[in-house]
């Protein structure tokens, strides 16, 4: 279970590979829920969703206290793991439900799926909804492995600027492994699940070799 930290962190990064943006801030919240806290802590998506300036403290506080959650039960066994991992993943869903109305939640999914893109398809959820094949999960799962030991390689970089290039780089390369796999109804379908561009600034501050 502890790859599930590993693969929060894996998404969460990726949404630089979606913006020109210098830096990447990780915080390492388990998956259900964990990429829309982490966007919920940008200011350009809180003035996306329209929420109010109050809100901005308590999302930081409230993700703060995951990211302890999660670190103190880092070293528990993969049963426990498993336990509160489940338990924190449910106290995700209901903070975002307690503080985004059904629009904004809406609209945060939506952006959600723009940053996460070929990381988050194979997801039960929106594999369903786009009406993947075996074959084209397995095809999937594939790619993401890719993906994910591309962003390994870039993110050991020692040279920001040349980092920040390769970040960019990939990002094209995951889109591209995106839009082969599906087929031209799903490519609507995926149109209309992500909504209107985000054109908002993602700020992160990279952490590199940390897990």
């Amino acid at each position: 279970m502890k790859t599930l930290m590993g693969h929060c962190r894996m998404v969460a990064i990726a949404a630089a590979l979606t913006v020109s943006a210098n830096a990447a801030e990780k915080m390492q919240i388990p998956d259900q829920g964990c990429v829309e806290i982490i966007l919920l802590r940008q200011e350009s998506v809180r003035k996306e969703l329209k929420l109010a300036e109050g809100k901005s403290e308590e999302i930081k506080k409230y993700a703060a206290q995951q990211w302890k959650k999660a670190q103190a039960i880092a070293d528990a066994s993969e049963k426990e793991q498993d336990e509160k991992f489940a338990a924190m993943a449910k106290e995700n869903e209901r903070f975002l439900d307690q503080t985004l109305s059904k629009d904004q939640r809406k609209r945060l999914d939506e952006i959600t799926l723009q940053v996460a893109g070929l990381l988050y398809v194979t997801r039960h959820d929106i594999a369903d909804k786009l009406k993947l094949t075996a074959e084209q999960k397995a095809k999937a799962k594939k790619d993401q492995q890719e993906a994910r030991a591309d962003l390994e390689k870039v993110l050991d970089a020692k040279d920001a600027a040349k980092r920040q290039d390769e970040l960019a780089e990939l990002h094209k390369t995951n889109h591209k492994r995106l839009t082969s796999l599906l087929n031209d109804d799903q490519t609507a379908k995926w149109k209309e699940m992500t909504g209107a561009p985000f054109k908002g600034e993602l700020t992160y501050a990279l952490q590199v070799g940390t897990k």
